[in-house]
């Protein structure tokens, strides 16, 4: 019970900075505990005897669709609104402890409600530097998410047959492979039927001169 109590108080004193700053943390690290698992499933998945290839390449390429479509910009988002928030809430508090310590330097008070205003003062300074250094954990977990996941991009891409441009350039060759099949077909048909109709044309010339 303490530990809450301490904890609403700490949200209290920081304005909601702290309970943020920690949503956002925990966030980050739910996704990385996501990759993590997704990535050890993958792996077995690429040792499993029992799994045929086709099914292996649709479930790779599902966790990549999660991956890229939800879980890297939710990542990303989380690693650019953590250090926003921890630099905008410790510059709040930051400025309201100055500020108190401005005016307890500044006025003519007594010694204990001097102590008093001055130990408020200190403790929104140092929350400032709290939040601002908490601020950083969601931008240092950001890259690390990206670079654990960076198996299930290359896993995605190969059950898709590559990367985007390989993937555009084999359709692109099997194009023009197919119309060049056809093309050649068309001018066999169109031989043989050039060639009928030479017959056909000395045929009838026979029977004429007859």
């Amino acid at each position: 019970m303490s530990f809450i109590s301490r904890f609403w108080r700490y949200s209290l004193d920081t304005y909601g900075g702290a309970p943020l700053l920690l949503t956002v943390t925990l966030i980050q690290l739910a996704l990385l505990a996501w990759v993590i698992e997704e990535g050890v499933r993958a792996r077995a998945e690429r040792n499993a005897p029992g799994l045929s290839a086709d099914a292996r390449r649709t479930r790779a390429a599902h966790r990549a669709e999660l991956w890229q479509k939800h879980v890297r910009p939710m990542a990303l988002t989380m690693m650019l609104l953590g250090p926003g928030l921890g630099l905008g809430m410790s510059t709040l508090l930051g400025a309201l402890g100055m500020g108190a310590l401005g005016d307890a330097m500044g006025t003519q008070a007594a010694a204990d409600a001097l102590a008093s205003t001055m130990a408020q003062a200190y403790r929104e300074i140092s929350y400032a530097y709290f939040l601002m250094v908490g601020g950083t954990f969601p931008m240092l977990l950001g890259p690390v998410i990206v670079l654990a996941a960076r198996r299930l991009d290359e896993d995605g891409h190969d059950a898709r047959g590559g990367e985007p441009d390989e993937v555009l350039l084999h359709t692109l060759k099997s194009l023009l492979a197919v119309s060049e099949a056809q093309s050649s077909r068309a001018q066999q048909d169109a031989a043989r039927t050039h060639a009928l109709l030479e017959q056909t044309a000395t045929l009838l010339a026979r029977r004429i001169a007859a």
